[in-house]
């Protein structure tokens, strides 16, 4: 239990520091935006808002189905997500096109933090439940210094400007599925699905 306890909490922080990093690949490709899409740096900026607008309405729904699903195929959906939508964003065209992704990417993003911290906190001891949360938080400034890096890296370095960021970024959810795949549920839900099956 405890080896699949950290493989768990591993694969949260990950997948968090990943959802922070699809996040911030708007902002350090501000100016690449503006000059593809023939618009001010403040117009492309939008595209972070709408993000931090619509992660509610993805918070509430993913949390809705993951009490009432599981963790896994939550997660599992919210990964694939993520993978359409950053692939969909480095093959925008238009300026519309670009707003309408991020729109749907602050939905998917909104959704996975409940899940992970869930993975990660439900089975885990309760004194260590402060210091493993706040170890969890920190993969939203990792995945901002995961960006920065990849976008040097990335960025106008090839024929294709910004967009190879975001088809990279499209890269890692797939092993974030596959993972979770082959782990189970946490203990802590299991145990309350098995006290609500013999309430029903």
């Amino acid at each position: 239990m405890l080896r699949v306890n950290r493989i768990a909490w591993q694969i949260a922080f990950w997948a968090w520091s990943w959802d922070a990093f699809d996040f911030f690949t708007v902002s350090v490709t501000v100016t690449s935006l503006a000059d593809t899409f023939d618009k001010k740096n403040s117009d492309i900026t939008w595209g972070i808002t709408l993000v931090l607008m619509l992660r509610s309405v993805g918070a509430i729904t993913f949390g809705i189905a993951s009490d009432r699903y599981g963790r896994k195929w939550p997660f599992i959906v919210n990964n694939i997500l993520f993978i359409v939508l950053e692939l969909a964003t480095g093959f925008c065209q238009t300026y519309q096109q670009f707003l309408a992704c991020r729109a749907l990417f602050g939905i998917a993003m909104g959704g996975l933090y409940g899940n992970v911290a869930a993975t990660a906190l439900e089975d885990c001891p309760q004194q260590a439940r402060g210091m493993i949360s706040g170890m969890l938080q920190q993969g939203y400034a990792f995945g901002y210094l995961l960006a920065t890096a990849f976008g040097r890296a990335l960025v106008n370095t090839t024929p294709h400007g910004w967009r190879p960021l975001f088809w990279f970024g499209a890269c890692p959810p797939v092993i974030f599925i596959i993972v979770r795949y082959f782990l189970p549920e946490t203990h802590a839900y299991r145990s309350r699905e098995q006290v609500r099956k013999g309430l029903t």
